[in-house]
């Protein structure tokens, strides 16, 4: 008679890959059918400006994205405008590309392009996952991405937000596919593609650069080790990254002769610094003292060098600041949680916001009054608390099998606090936070499904990869 583990091993196993691909597939098209209901208007842009607008919804800054395109539209790649310089124009210009398909479907285009890649990189990454010994993972891990509402309804909103989430998952999936192959040829290949998206990624948004270094460097210093062959790799990765934030320069130069990829980060520095600074968004009393002289990219930079040179003299209130900064991060997802009428984050145009049932607490004054009470502030406090915890003890669980695993857990967790950091020189915004919901909600899947199993490590057998 057959043992137990044997019978085990005997018995017909889930095919994963199946259910991954159907659900995939069934929420994109839930979407499409939500696309088509969104309706149409003429939106306003400004200067008695009306545009045909639907078929997706606005989201942080989308106005502004959609004025950007606009100008594109009407004078072209290298059009003068300034707010083409002032925020990155990597977006505006990926929705001009699409528009060369079929201008007048362009919103369409765009929330269905997003929806797509939303639902391929959640079905790769968990497809790469259930190949290594956390298959057991895979499932709740596929779950909790697809079906995370804040996240998987960011790709109908008009934001750079799903594409960069959706992008992270796509590269962290090739690197756990390279590094379970081992297979040489193709990790040039291999390189070279997630050089591209990550450099896309950078387009999109220059403050994930780091990130994106991160993921590259750590991945070839895995594979090669820390030695003289892997610095071409390296040199050659970075080549590619920064080619795609570079063609943002030279649209700049060419159209104003700045020679920069924008010209916002002094100024969104300096709104979470200063002595009456919050952390956060501010109307006014914000900043710190600067002369400033010379062209805009000149002030930008030196508005840069004020805010640091601020923290360095200030450590007492930059402390302050940096743990505010971190609340506004990782805090729920309308008025930061800890509700003030006068420090928001910009997610709040996301559409779970509009069925979410706890935000609509704030229309009333008796929600007003529950959100401000002691217990509206515990929720809030746990809230953020316990998805920390998850995620830091999901990347425990990871660190402790000191094989792929521990890489997987060091790779997302170098995604994570990178942003994070970045944020700390910056403003706190949770909006921030949406890049990289997808790696902590694969750590936050870990940490729960082990926790529920008692502490217990659900690991299968799988390739070698020690």
């Amino acid at each position: 008679m057959a043992s137990k583990s044997k019978r085990a091993r005997m018995a017909p196993q889930r095919n994963f890959l199946k259910t991954f691909m159907y659900w995939a597939t069934a929420v994109f098209l839930v979407k499409v059918v939500i696309i088509l209901n969104i309706p149409i208007t003429n939106l306003d842009i400004g200067g008695n400006k009306l545009i045909p607008f639907g078929r997706i919804w606005l989201g942080a800054d989308g106005e502004n994205y959609i004025k950007a395109y606009d100008f594109l539209s009407q004078e072209g790649l290298f059009s003068k405008e300034g707010i083409l310089n002032y925020w990155p124009a990597g977006y505006p210009i990926t929705i001009f590309i699409l528009a060369l398909f079929n201008k007048n479907l362009v919103f369409i285009l765009l929330s269905i392009f997003q929806s797509i890649i939303f639902s391929y990189a959640v079905y790769f990454f968990t497809k790469q996952l259930a190949k290594t010994r956390l298959k057991k993972y895979s499932y709740l891990v596929f779950v909790l991405i697809i079906l995370n509402p804040t996240l998987s309804l960011s790709s109908l909103t008009v934001g750079y937000e799903s594409l960069t989430a959706s992008g992270f998952l796509i590269t962290c999936a090739v690197v756990i596919k390279d590094i379970v192959e081992k297979n040489d040829h193709k990790f040039i290949k291999y390189l070279l593609l997630n050089s591209a998206i990550l450099g896309f990624l950078i387009f999109l948004q220059p403050r994930l650069i780091i990130s994106a270094i991160c993921i590259n460097l750590f991945w070839i210093a895995n594979r090669r080790g820390l030695k003289i062959i892997a610095v071409p790799l390296l040199i050659m990765s970075l080549f590619i990254m920064l080619f795609f934030p570079a063609t943002l320069i030279y649209r700049n130069n060419k159209a104003t002769g700045i020679k920069d990829v924008s010209l916002n980060l002094g100024i969104t520095m300096n709104i979470g610094v200063g002595k009456n600074a919050t952390g956060g968004y501010m109307r006014d009393g914000f900043g710190v003292p600067c002369s400033l002289n010379g062209s805009d990219s000149q002030k930008d930079k030196q508005r840069i060098n004020c805010v640091l040179n601020w923290y360095k003299d200030n450590p007492t209130q930059t402390v302050r600041l940096f743990i505010n900064k971190s609340i506004y991060f990782w805090s729920p997802w309308f008025n930061n949680g800890f509700y003030n009428e006068t420090i928001t984050g910009t997610n709040l145009r996301n559409p779970w916001l509009k069925i979410n049932p706890v935000s609509k607490l704030t229309k009333s004054p008796d929600g007003i009054k529950f959100l401000k009470s002691w217990f509206g502030d515990l929720v809030s406090w746990l809230w953020v608390l316990g998805g920390l915890t998850l995620l830091l003890y999901g990347y425990w669980v990871l660190w402790r099998q000191n094989s792929l695993e521990r890489f997987m857990g060091n790779i997302t967790m170098a995604i994570i606090l990178t942003n994070w950091l970045v944020s700390l020189i910056s403003i706190g915004d949770h909006r921030f936070r949406m890049p990289i919901m997808g790696m902590s909600l694969f750590l936050q899947a870990v940490g729960l499904k082990t926790l529920f199993n008692r502490g217990k490590v659900l690991m299968v057998d799988g390739p070698a990869l020690r």
